[in-house]
């Protein structure tokens, strides 16, 4: 069963769009002050994980940065792999190597209990957070 722990979520995030079907997904900064929107770019930073169901543009948005959260995962995700983000905002495996697919992904933490596609693991975020890169 996937659980939270709390160390830091962002004070006054705001959602930049209806995100009341989005929570437990992972979320990126906007252009606008304060806003936070869905990841739509494979890999991308991931500024945390939303925790709340904002119903509009400029809602209330918990967005936690650090600690352990529940997210939505896209494919199987094992105790101990990293993740980072897909297109849509879910969860994916990230390998840390130095070829193939993951190349220029950001992982976001560590999987403490795993899960199956399109169900909620525990994971660590914002404690670990690199860029895998080739050499």
């Amino acid at each position: 069963m996937a659980y939270e722990l709390d160390l830091f979520t962002i004070p006054g995030a705001l959602a930049a769009a209806d995100l009341s079907a989005k929570q437990f997904y992972c979320v990126k900064k906007n252009t606008t002050d304060g806003q936070y929107a869905l990841c739509t770019v494979d890999g991308e930073p991931v500024a945390g994980v939303l925790q709340n169901k904002p119903s509009a543009a400029g809602a209330a948005a918990e967005v936690r940065a650090a600690g352990v959260t529940k997210v939505l995962a896209v494919e199987t995700l094992t105790a101990g792999d990293f993740w980072g983000t897909d297109s849509a905002g879910k969860a994916k495996v990230v390998e840390a190597t130095v070829t193939g697919a993951d190349v220029g992904d950001y992982v976001c933490g560590h999987v403490i209990e795993g899960c199956a596609a399109g169900e909620y693991a525990t994971v660590t975020i914002g404690l670990q957070t690199f860029r895998v890169e080739a050499q």
